[in-house]
């Protein structure tokens, strides 16, 4: 296996580089001749490079006879790779087979990111608080900015000759708890399809992705009506705005206060490694620990 230091430093560098890193040194370990045979079955030998079933079960599980074409894909790249670390370790000369620098290198950036790991699971436990969210919002409102349009809205799927298609026109534009408990109690007892959640913001194309209603002028619409129907079939739907915010504008609170909480934590993520690395190094400046032996300006 040919360990190309300048390959894996690239591949460090994308987020999961952790466990590229992990995955790397591994494989670098198992590809190191062996002075003796192995215990257990061998599977496949390259020279002194020995392939057990032991590392075939890890990959393939103890099931791996039955996936016989996957087993010898495998085992045909692992011949290669080995004839390719023979002809590496001959051709090569010692210096350039030393990477213990760049291995020490890996294994300190390992063992900084399960550190820092470490000391996010706390950070990930806390909790933001509403006040947090809402300050935060006010603060930053032009980074939250409407790409679309949006709305609240109540609609109903209504036969075009039901006996009751005007009453429910009609008392879908409630104002008040106790004609919208009259509404839920009509459409329940009609069986009519129905959604009229007021907390829930949704996007207007998606609406009319569901619902066949057009509109000449979408924000002429939102600005100057409410009510609105869409004839499908033997059906009608009945669509009743009760709030809009149209694009360009200031997107709500609760359709970003998840994302707001994200970045606060991460904030705080940044905040917390970057104080305890100081602290750290404060200490250990104070305990003589850290020796630099040039001039700061």
């Amino acid at each position: 296996m040919t360990f190309n230091s300048q390959n894996i430093l690239s591949k460090a560098t994308n987020l999961w580089w952790p466990f590229a890193l992990i995955l790397v040194l591994f494989f670098y370990s198992c590809s190191e001749p062996k002075s003796k045979k192995p215990e257990g079955f061998i599977i496949a030998q390259v020279g002194e490079y020995f392939l057990t079933e032991n590392e075939i079960v890890k990959v393939f599980g103890n099931d791996w006879r039955s996936k016989e074409d996957k087993v010898n894909s495998f085992i045909r790249i692992w011949a290669k790779d080995k004839v390719v670390a023979k002809e590496a370790e001959k051709s090569l000369s010692e210096k350039d087979k030393d990477f213990s620098d760049e291995i020490s290198s890996y294994k300190n950036s390992l063992l900084k990111y399960a550190y820092e790991k470490k000391l996010l699971d706390s950070v990930m436990s806390q909790e933001v608080s509403e006040e947090e969210i809402k300050n935060y919002f006010e603060t930053n409102k032009k980074n939250f900015e409407l790409k679309e349009n949006i709305v609240r809205v109540r609609y109903v799927k209504v036969p075009k000759k039901h006996k009751k298609l005007n009453k429910v026109k009609y008392m879908i534009q409630y104002k008040d708890s106790v004609n919208k408990e009259k509404f839920f109690d009509l459409i329940q007892k009609n069986n009519l399809f129905c959604e009229a959640n007021d907390s829930l913001w949704q996007k207007l194309d998606d609406l009319k992705n569901l619902i066949p209603f057009k509109l000449y002028n979408d924000e002429h619409f939102l600005r100057n009506y409410r009510y609105t129907e869409a004839p499908d079939g033997e059906d009608v739907w009945i669509l009743y705005f009760t709030e809009n915010r149209l694009k360009k504008g200031v997107a709500p609170l609760e359709m970003v206060s998840d994302q707001i909480k994200a970045i606060m934590l991460n904030q705080r993520k940044q905040e917390l490694i970057q104080k305890k690395e100081n602290a750290l190094y404060s200490e250990a400046l104070k305990n003589n620990e850290v020796k630099i032996y040039v001039d700061e300006e």
